[in-house]
């Protein structure tokens, strides 16, 4: 399967400065490309435009070793809108130019990068720790737009959009105020999001990282353990946290911590899989939650103001998809501590995704594999259509992986993947998308090229 993506070609490197070591990502060039799986498994990207033709980029979020080419997939549909909504990549690509600067860090555990810095990349390293403008969040920051701009891409799940900005704006202003410590621990809320798989819970989290005046960063559980056990501790998260807020410990205290995978620290009993280290980050996290000092690189981090949030799928908790009556017996019984669970003051069931919710997310939400393909289309100068039935089918397999929105995506891929060659070798002309019949077995029907 191969589609074309369009995006910043990037160099990975490590650089050691001051006896600590970074991970830099230098800006190569705003490129178009084939992103596509090996038949070794690896899904690389090969560079088709620029003054890097034929260089195959390795996927961001893939580890990778030094000095080695990585891309970025760019959402273009705000870049086309920005140019009168005309599609024309060498007027995106001479913004995009115009733009940047020359390096990148990391914002989280591969899910995205912190904004370019303009500076030189050792007067960066070199800069001091800037005190903290209490008043900088809500200078930048309007809960009402985020509200709007978020939900345009998460369809279905207004009120948990809702509950979560409110909860993490009522955070930041409990813990920017005067009052005492022991009055903001009691306001002071963590979050625990949790409902089936494809529901939007990390992509919410991962939309509002991109809206936030304030550092986030999203971790995964399952890359976690107790200290004397292979594996990430708590303390290279609040790490991480730092480097999203450019060192500024006293800004990274007041940030968001975000634990995806959750329920992956389950302790269940009978589970021969389970790892010996479970219910031990599980207590570390307790101490996380609890407002404590944390020690690393000579660094110390006070937790009680820092606002951890939670999101699991925690399949099988319950017989259906319906999770708002789920209690904490409930998460007891799946194998989370009943001292963790009480630590999340705030909990947010989403709402089960049905046959209905997966089509309004095709026809309406920004992140609709129809609406990213509509400009991808438009920019070779195809023309393209699909009818309410092929939108009814792609829902129905989408449904049928039991992935929710996830899938989507790879849906519509698998749907369209056999045309698009030919498409890109100028055959055609049009196409449209249909459900499958007996006389066409094919979800396109196309029209070729007039010579």
């Amino acid at each position: 399967m191969a589609y074309l993506c369009i995006g910043y070609l990037l160099k990975k490197k490590h650089i050691t400065y001051e006896k600590r070591k970074y991970e830099i990502f230098e800006f190569i060039d705003y490129v178009a490309g084939i992103n596509f799986t090996n038949t070794e498994h690896k899904e690389l990207c090969n560079i088709l435009s620029g003054t890097n033709v034929g260089i195959y980029a390795d996927a961001l979020n893939e580890k990778a070793d030094e000095d080695e080419y990585v891309f970025l997939e760019n959402d273009l549909i705000k870049d086309i809108e920005s140019i009168d909504n005309h599609v024309n990549f060498t007027k995106i690509r001479e913004k995009k130019l115009a733009e940047t600067a020359q390096y990148y860090l990391r914002n989280d555990t591969g899910n995205g990068l912190i904004k370019l810095k303009n500076e030189g990349l050792i007067s960066y390293l070199q800069k001091s720790e800037k005190d903290f403008d209490e008043d900088e969040f809500e200078k930048n920051t309007d809960i009402s737009t985020m509200y709007s701009s978020i939900k345009k891409t998460i369809i279905s799940q207004d009120e948990q959009i809702m509950q979560i900005l409110t909860a993490l704006f009522k955070n930041q202003k409990v813990i920017n105020s005067d009052l005492n410590m022991d009055l903001i621990a009691k306001l002071k809320e963590n979050i625990l999001i949790y409902g089936s798989t494809g529901t939007g819970k990390t992509e919410i989290l991962k939309r509002i990282s991109k809206l936030y005046k304030i550092p986030i960063v999203i971790e995964d559980a399952t890359s976690l353990s107790e200290t004397g056990y292979v594996g990430r501790k708590i303390t290279d998260m609040l790490e991480d946290l730092c480097l999203a807020a450019d060192n500024d410990i006293k800004l990274a205290e007041k940030g968001i911590l975000v634990i995806d995978e959750f329920d992956k620290l389950a302790e269940k009993s009978g589970d021969n899989q389970s790892h010996v280290s479970r219910i031990g980050v599980q207590r570390s996290l307790l101490k996380l939650l609890d407002g404590t000092l944390f020690y690393f690189d000579n660094k110390k981090f006070d937790t009680s103001k820092l606002t951890v949030v939670g999101l699991g799928a925690f399949t099988g908790i319950t017989d259906g998809d319906d999770y708002k009556h789920i209690t904490t017996d409930d998460f007891m019984k799946y194998g989370i501590m009943r001292e963790l669970i009480g630590r999340f003051s705030k909990t947010i069931p989403m709402n089960p995704l049905k046959k209905d919710d997966i089509i309004k997310i095709l026809k309406e939400s920004d992140f609709s594999p129809i609406n990213t393909y509509q400009k991808l289309f438009e920019m070779l100068e195809v023309k393209f259509e699909f009818t309410d039935d092929f939108i009814e089918y792609i829902a129905e397999l989408a449904i049928a992986k039991h992935s929710g929105a996830r899938s989507l995506k790879t849906v519509f891929d698998d749907c369209i993947s056999s045309a698009l060659f030919r498409i890109f070798a100028g055959e055609y002309s049009s196409i449209s998308l249909v459900r499958p019949d007996i006389e066409n077995n094919k979800p396109y029907i196309l029209t070729k090229t007039k010579k």
